[in-house]
C-alpha cells in the first residue's frame, strides 16, 4: 500500500493552490471596486454592472463547470489548472481593453471559463494529498485562499489604483489609459507567469474510495477491490462516507441540503462582495483607493480567517460528533449572520466597515464546513464531479443572481434614494433564511446515521 505524499510537499502544494485561488478571486472580484469608473466611461446602468459582476461570469462557469469537473476526475488536474489560469488571465486583460458593454461582457465570460476549472480540480487534487483526518484543514486552507481573494481583490485593486493615481505608469505607454483599465491590465498579466508555477506540481496517485490505497486510473474499482474491501466499502456507503460504488449510490439526502446551504451562502457572498465597496464609496463619499486598502485588509483577514477556522472546526466536529456536529457548526454561524447583517445599513461608517468582514468571517465558516461535509459523503472518483456540481450551483445562484438581486431590490423595492444598505440587508437575511431551513431539514432527517465521520 502506497503512503500519502510527503506532508511537507503536500502543504507546499496547498500553498501554491492558495496563491492560485487568490489570483483567481482577484481577477473575478476586482470589478467591484471599479464600478463607478466603468459605469461612467461605458455609460451603463447599475443593473448592467450587476450583469458584469455576476451573470456574465456565472453563465459560462455553470455551463463549463460540470464537464470540467468530470475532466478533473479523468485527466491531469495539474494541467487542467494550468489551462484555466491562462484562460482567465487573458480574459481579465481583455476586460481592460474593452470599449463597450458587449466587449466587456464577453471578456467576463472568458474569465468565467478559465476559473471554472480551478476549484473542482484543486480540491480533488488536495483530497489525494491528505488522509481524511487532515483533509478538512487542507481543504479549508485552500478555500481560505478563495476567501482571501475576495478581500485581496479589493486590497490589490485599491493599491494598484492608488499607485496609478500617483503616477506609477506615467512613463509607460499605459499612461494614457483610464486608471480602471490599467488596474485590470496590471492584475491580469501576472497570472500568465504564475501558470508556469503550476507545472511544478506532481500529480498524486488517485486513491480508492477507502482513502487508504491507490487505485490505477484505468482500473475500475469493481475489478481491483478484494472482497473484504468490498464489504467495508458497502458499510461506508451505508454511513454516507466515500465508497467504491458509483455516483448513483451516494446518499443524496445528505448531500442535497448542503448544496442548497452553500448555494444560498454564495448568493449572499456575491451580493455583499459585489456591492459593499460601492456602498461605502457612495454613502460615505470615500475614495475608492482608500476603500480598497481598508476594506480589502479587513476582508482578507475576516473571510480568509473564517474559512480556515471553518476547516479546523470541520475536522473537530467530524471527529467528535460526525455529520450532525458539522451541521450544527453551520447552523450556529448562520444564525449569528442575521443580526450582523443589520450593521450594513448603519449610518456610521465604522459600523458598516466592521459589519461586512464580520459577515464574511461567519459565512466563511459555513462554506468550509459545508464543503468538508460533501467530501465526506461522496466517493473519491466522484469528488471532482461533486465539487463541480456544488460550484455550478454556487455560481449559477450566487454569482449569477446575487449582485443583480441587490440592484433590482434597490431600484424596484426601496428606490435609489434609500441607497444600497436596505437592499443588501434584505438579500443577506433572505439568503440565510433559506440556508437555515435547509440545515434544519438535513439535521432532522431520522435516516441520517449517528456515527463519527472517519
Amino acid at each position: 500500500m502506497r503512503e500519502y505524499p510527503n506532508r511537507r510537499y503536500a502543504w507546499t502544494v496547498v500553498a501554491i493552490l492558495i496563491v492560485t485561488a487568490v489570483l483567481s478571486y482577484t481577477d473575478r472580484q476586482v470589478l467591484s471596486l471599479l464600478v463607478d469608473p466603468i459605469r461612467g466611461e461605458l455609460d451603463i446602468s447599475d443593473t448592467q454592472i450587476s450583469l458584469l459582476l455576476g451573470t456574465a461570469f456565472a453563465v459560462i462557469y455553470g455551463v463549463a463547470g460540470i464537464p470540467l469537473g468530470l475532466l478533473a476526475d479523468r485527466t491531469s488536474r495539474r494541467n487542467l489548472i494550468f489551462a484555466g489560469i491562462s484562460v482567465w488571465s487573458v480574459g481579465t486583460i481583455a476586460c481592460g481593453l474593452s470599449h463597450n458593454f458587449a466587449e466587456i461582457f464577453a471578456s467576463r465570460i472568458v474569465v468565467g471559463l478559465g476559473e471554472a476549472a480551478l476549484s473542482p480540480a484543486a480540491i480533488s487534487l488536495i483530497s489525494d494529498y491528505f488522509p481524511p483526518s487532515r483533509r478538512g484543514t487542507a481543504v479549508g486552507l485552500f478555500l481560505s485562499g478563495i476567501a482571501m481573494g475576495n478581500g485581496a481583490a479589493i486590497l490589490i485593486g485599491g493599491s494598484v489604483l492608488h499607485a496609478i493615481k500617483l503616477g506609477a505608469l506615467a512613463a509607460t505607454p499605459l499612461a494614457s489609459q483610464a486608471p480602471w483599465r490599467n488596474v485590470l491590465l496590471v492584475i491580469g498579466g501576472p497570472g500568465l507567469l504564475w501558470a508556469l508555477v503550476i507545472l511544478l506540481i506532481r500529480e498524486p496517485v488517485r486513491r480508492r474510495a477507502s482513502d487508504t490505497s491507490p487505485a490505477p486510473e484505468s482500473t475500475p474499482a469493481s475489478e481491483s477491490t478484494p472482497a473484504s474491501e468490498s464489504t467495508s466499502a458497502s458499510k461506508a456507503t451505508a454511513f454516507g462516507v466515500a465508497s467504491r460504488g458509483a455516483w448513483r449510490t451516494t446518499p443524496w439526502v445528505r448531500v442535497v441540503p448542503i448544496y442548497l446551504v452553500l448555494a444560498a451562502a454564495s448568493f449572499v457572498d456575491n451580493a455583499v462582495g459585489a456591492w459593499a465597496p460601492t456602498l461605502l464609496i457612495r454613502n460615505f463619499s470615500r475614495d475608492p483607493a482608500q476603500i480598497g486598502v481598508q476594506l480589502g485588509l479587513l476582508l482578507t483577514v475576516g473571510f480568509g480567517g473564517g474559512v480556515f477556522i471553518g476547516g479546523v472546526l470541520a475536522d473537530r466536529a467530524g471527529a467528535s460528533g460526525g455529520w450532525r456536529a458539522k451541521l450544527r457548526v453551520c447552523l450556529y454561524s448562520g444564525l449569528l449572520i442575521l443580526p450582523i447583517s443589520l450593521l450594513m445599513n448603519s449610518p456610521q461608517y465604522r459600523l458598516v466597515l466592521a459589519g461586512v468582514p464580520t459577515y464574511f468571517a461567519l459565512s466563511g465558516i459555513v462554506t468550509a464546513v459545508g464543503f468538508s461535509a460533501i467530501l465526506d459523503a461522496v466517493p473519491n472518483r466522484s469528488r471532482g464531479l461533486a465539487m463541480s456540481m456544488s460550484f455550478f450551483l454556487n455560481v449559477a445562484i450566487g454569482a449569477g443572481a446575487g449582485p443583480t438581486a441587490v440592484a433590482l431590490a434597490g431600484e424596484h423595492v426601496f428606490g435609489a434614494a434609500q441607497g444600497l444598505g436596505p437592499p443588501l440587508v434584505l438579500t443577506v437575511i433572505g439568503g440565510y433564511l433559506v440556508a437555515l431551513v435547509a440545515l434544519w431539514a438535513a439535521g432532522t432527517d431520522n435516516d441520517l446515521p449517528r456515527v463519527p465521520v472517519p
